[in-house]
């Protein structure tokens, strides 16, 4: 608000200067040039926001340096957390410390590699040999080893009593009780990430080049890792209803812009059972100028999908004809933003560069976040809080609520992985380095 006061006062001190200069000409040249600009000049605002006090730190070890900015994008297990510890890689050791003090628990291993996974009182980390590890988390004791190398694993899910992983362009699937290999795919070609766990099939993608390249969702089955149905065009499912999978077409060469459009497959055959067109903003399809894309996801029982000027919402198994969609609109701000992030409190949020608004799902009504002042790096939503990484190495802990920054914390590094919350204690992810401080009592979620 001190800028914004400022510069009302400059702009007033130059119109009076411009009423002087029509008066007596003579004096312009000396007076205002015109070969200067003043812009955002002034001390950053929210400089002096209160320090995080720093619990603890310690170092880690990263993923091969070209996979770093991949990896934390993702989010692909470079710490976990769970049980009151943390759980990282040092030195090629799988170390827990806890949460609260960062001391070490225990230690476990030798030339570990991320990924790596925590679930149920067990750690799961990969070795650079290719041998998936399960480590008891209270104690650092091994539970099992794996049957099977699987060199090079890039992704580890867990679902139900199986471990699934992603390992140059192959998933495999363990018994989670022993570690024993249960099946590898029978596909020929090289499988994307991420794949998703669904009922009982495990999804993935690829594409086939010919003519034109296209991507093919495939299915296969858990149990056995046998290809049920594949299907072209189609991104990973959002929802699974009823013996269907929820999927959104792709757009294609012959239909570059198609209208946001919902497929449901069924699970056994991948035949489509059903079509959703969705038209939130009531355009005309055959204009070629008008806005016609938008991705869609699931939250609970409601259908999102991004337009040009927001959010629309719909419920998520009905004929959007016959009824009344929601629409969080960031149009009142005239900002040139892209969705970001939720529902999440109560709030949809927008962001672009070095701002973040959100709309107020209640109302429909703005809200801008202050105290962000350089590029963002990332931010994530723990509790009432936003934690935002700047590119300067600086992270703002953001209430969601009343929208005022809260602290702010220097780092090392400009290079972020996804913020954490165990034990009441924030865990940031800078370049090679962990930092804890305790979350704000304002930011706990009640």
């Amino acid at each position: 608000m001190g800028g914004t006061l400022l510069k009302s006062h400059l702009r007033t001190a130059v119109i009076g200067l411009g009423v002087l200069l029509m008066v007596n000409p003579v004096q312009a040249a000396g007076i205002d040039s015109h070969t200067s600009y003043i812009g955002s000049n002034f001390e950053d605002y929210y400089a002096n926001l209160p320090s995080a006090k720093v619990e603890w730190s310690t170092t880690m070890d990263l993923p091969a340096l070209e996979n770093v900015p991949t990896d934390y994008l993702m989010g692909k297990g470079v710490v976990s957390v769970g049980a009151g510890k943390v759980f990282m890689l040092q030195k090629g050791q799988l170390l827990a410390v806890n949460a609260q003090t960062g001391k070490v628990v225990w230690k476990y291993g030798a030339k570990l590699k991320t990924p790596m996974l925590y679930q149920d009182g067990v750690v799961y980390a990969t070795s650079e040999a290719g041998t998936i590890y399960a480590v008891n988390a209270a104690t650092g004791k091994n539970k099992w080893s794996s049957s099977a190398n699987s060199k090079g694993v890039s992704q580890l899910v867990l679902d139900k009593d199986q471990l699934f992983a992603a390992a140059n362009g192959d998933i495999q699937a363990y018994n989670l009780k022993d570690g024993k290999l249960q099946w590898r795919d029978n596909f020929r070609d090289q499988l994307f990430e991420p794949f998703m766990v669904e009922g009982n099939l495990v999804l993935a993608q690829n594409s086939v080049s010919g003519a034109y390249t296209y991507d093919i969702l495939h299915a296969f089955d858990r149990t056995t890792g046998k290809e049920l149905w594949n299907n072209r065009d189609y991104d990973l499912p959002i929802a699974e209803i009823n013996g269907t999978l929820v999927v959104q077409r792709k757009a294609t060469l012959f239909d570059t812009y198609p209208l946001p459009t919902l497929d449901s497959l069924d699970v056994k055959t991948g035949k489509v059972v059903k079509t959703v067109e969705y038209n939130p903003a009531n355009i005309d399809p055959n204009d070629p100028e008008a806005f016609k894309g938008g991705s869609a996801w699931s939250d609970g029982d409601r259908i999102y999908i991004t337009g040009e000027k927001g959010v629309f919402s719909y419920p998520l198994n009905a004929d959007p004809a016959t009824v009344t969609r929601d629409n969080y609109s960031y149009a009142s701000i005239g900002s040139n933003l892209e969705y970001a992030a939720g529902p999440y409190d109560g709030r949809i949020l927008f962001s672009k560069g070095q701002s973040i608004y959100g709309v107020k799902m209640a109302n429909k009504s703005a809200v801008q976040y202050s105290g962000v002042s350089n590029p963002i790096a990332r931010f994530d939503l723990l509790g009432h809080g936003m934690y935002v990484a700047q590119t300067d190495g600086k992270l703002i802990a953001i209430d969601l609520i009343t929208a005022k920054p809260i602290l702010q914390l220097k780092t090392p590094d400009r290079v972020f992985g996804p913020t954490l919350l165990e034990n009441g204690m924030i865990i940031v992810q800078s370049k090679g380095k962990l930092t804890a401080f305790k979350e704000p009592q304002a930011l706990k979620m009640k």
